[in-house]
């Protein structure tokens, strides 16, 4: 339930009371809070569940100023149809379906759940108000979060019967600032304390085994047939209750196996085949791995353009697929634009924030002389200082050598399993197998670029290659190795800058679809001219995420398939 709405509830029938008692009547008192309340909302930004708020409240007193009764879902659906005739946009807002959804749960399921229980403690009826808002609500909070919290119907318990004592603290204080600042600061004195438990006991809640559960985002026929199933099964329920007096004790494991129905329809994901995922970062990479029949690996993910990646890109994308852990996470080069979300996630990890996890972290291979000299103090008495100085040419290399010094110990943090990798190092998993084919021997990181992780992915006749930001120099390299592959996928190295992705590496490797991330206001000129002419006359189809927003790529091991969020 949104706090504004319930600011309405609270205020809008205290007011009506009080001016009952002394003496306005029905009407007149009617009147006066309807006015009232109805600018309160306005007031707060006319928000959809404090409308909602407001207009179920004007029909609820304008029944008793006519003397008629009031129905609460009549009053739901009849608010519902007056916001959507003022915006029918709402249709497709968040704040609109759970602000109809929870009140629905409770008008609607409630009354259900309690009949068919035939509850009668106080407690236990209480706890299935909370649970009837997750049913009802449940496939839209799938739909906007792709997760839902288990602990909050419990921790409902406890914030929803005291809540009003934090609106009613609030109050006092504000009216009491008017006179006495003093006065007010022990005013608040109440809500604070409650806001200081809320706080922590969400902290503690969140500390819990299985207090999220990462549903992933339903397609529309799953969230159908869970509301089918939920129809269904509670017929079916009070049907049992009413009707067949000996079939009364099953009607609420009928209703449970309706329900367990519905939700595993919702959160079933098709695992068939490799999905690889190029999120739109920005100017960055972040690129998801879905594994044939489950279990998924990140490869980099950051941005130098915009903020919080992390948070806003990578978990609500993770989220969205249903995706609790991380087989891997593997680490490119360690320049800003491919680090920076990982970062976020694994601080989010070590303080137990974050619902997603993660097993093993990949960094490629570098001499150890990175991982010393400004993280630990340590002098590696093979390198002289004059290597020192090219090691920290300029700030960006300083700042990449730093992070990779850091980054093992924030893993380590965060319960993370570190592996240094580099050129014939291989990984299989499933049905795939992942090949390193960069950095090369005695790489030292000097060019954080240049040393990068090179991988080839294998699945079937598949074959994809991720270039992280390597250049000419590299390509090269791999070329004299006689190590690169001729592959349907490409993830074109360095955002496709003009110095990368040469004309003799792309007859080596002939991809069929080459994806290109960068951000479409990027100030490095990418991707260069000079290369995408090149990657049209290899025969390559070039997908942007600037463009197209993320790119997916789809494939069973024989054929391929690519779509943008954006664009076809």
């Amino acid at each position: 339930m949104a706090i504004s709405g319930l600011h309405i509830s609270i205020l809008g029938m205290g007011l009506f009371q009080l001016l009952k008692r002394i003496g306005f009547g029905n009407t007149g008192a009617g009147i006066i809070a309807l006015g009232i309340m109805l600018q309160y909302g306005m007031l707060t930004g006319g928000s959809v569940s404090a409308m909602r708020a407001v207009c179920m409240f004007l029909l609820s007193v304008g029944a008793k100023i006519i003397g008629r009764s009031y129905d609460l879902l009549t009053a739901l659906a009849l608010s519902a149809i007056l916001l959507l005739l003022d915006s029918p946009a709402y249709l497709y807002s968040s704040s609109f379906l759970l602000s109809f959804g929870a009140v629905a749960g409770l008008g609607a399921v409630s009354s259900f759940l309690l009949e068919i229980t035939g509850a009668k403690n106080k407690w236990f009826k209480s706890f299935l108000s909370s649970l009837s808002v997750q049913i009802a609500t449940l496939p839209v909070m799938l739909v906007f979060f792709g997760e839902v919290s288990l602990a909050g119907i419990f921790l409902n318990l406890f914030v929803l019967p005291t809540v009003s004592g934090v609106l009613i603290s609030g109050l006092c204080a504000c009216i009491l600032g008017l006179f006495s600042i003093k006065a007010a600061v022990i005013a608040a004195v109440p809500g604070r304390a409650l806001l200081f438990l809320y706080e922590q006991s969400c902290i503690l809640a969140g500390k819990l085994p299985f207090c999220t559960w990462v549903g992933g985002l339903p397609e529309i026929w799953q969230s159908l047939f869970y509301y089918g199933c939920l129809v269904l099964g509670i017929a079916g329920a009070v049907w049992m209750r009413r009707r067949q007096a000996g079939l009364g004790k099953f009607a609420a494991i009928f209703l449970l196996t309706a329900l367990s129905a519905g939700i595993l329809t919702l959160s079933w994901k098709d695992r068939s085949g490799l999905r690889i995922t190029c999120l739109d970062v920005g100017q960055g990479d972040g690129i998801v791995l879905e594994m044939p029949g489950g279990g998924a690996f990140l490869m980099d993910c950051g941005s130098s353009s915009q903020k919080n990646v992390g948070q806003y890109q990578l978990l609500p994308y993770l989220k969205s697929r249903g995706i609790t852990c991380l087989e891997g996470i593997m680490i490119s080069h360690t320049d800003t634009d491919h680090v920076s979300g990982i970062q976020e996630l694994l601080d989010l990890m070590a303080k137990d924030l974050s619902s997603v996890k993660a097993k093993t972290l990949f960094l490629p291979e570098w001499a150890e002389n990175i991982q010393g000299y400004e993280d630990t103090g340590k002098q590696d008495p093979e390198h002289t200082q004059n290597e020192k100085k090219s090691l920290y040419g300029n700030e960006e290399k300083k700042d990449g050598a730093e992070r990779y010094g850091t980054l093992p110990e924030l893993a380590k943090r965060a319960g993370v399993e570190v592996i240094f990798a580099g050129a014939g190092d291989s990984l299989s998993f499933g049905e795939t197998e992942m090949r390193f084919l960069a950095p090369l021997e005695n790489a030292l990181g000097e060019d954080v670029n240049e040393d990068g992780l090179v991988m080839e992915l294998r699945y079937g006749a598949f074959r994809g290659l991720f270039t992280g930001d390597i250049g000419e120099e590299t390509e090269k390299e791999l070329l004299a190795e006689g190590v690169l592959p001729d592959v349907d996928f490409l993830k074109v190295a360095h955002h496709g800058s003009r110095y990368s992705t040469c004309k003799e590496f792309l007859e080596a490797v002939e991809p069929e679809l080459a994806v290109i991330s960068c951000s479409d206001s990027n100030t490095y000129g990418h991707p260069s001219p000079e290369t995408v002419k090149r990657l049209e006359e290899s025969g390559a189809r070039i997908a942007y995420t600037m463009k197209s927003g993320t790119v997916t790529v789809y494939t069973d091991g024989e054929m391929l398939r690519a779509e943008g969020f954006l664009l076809p």
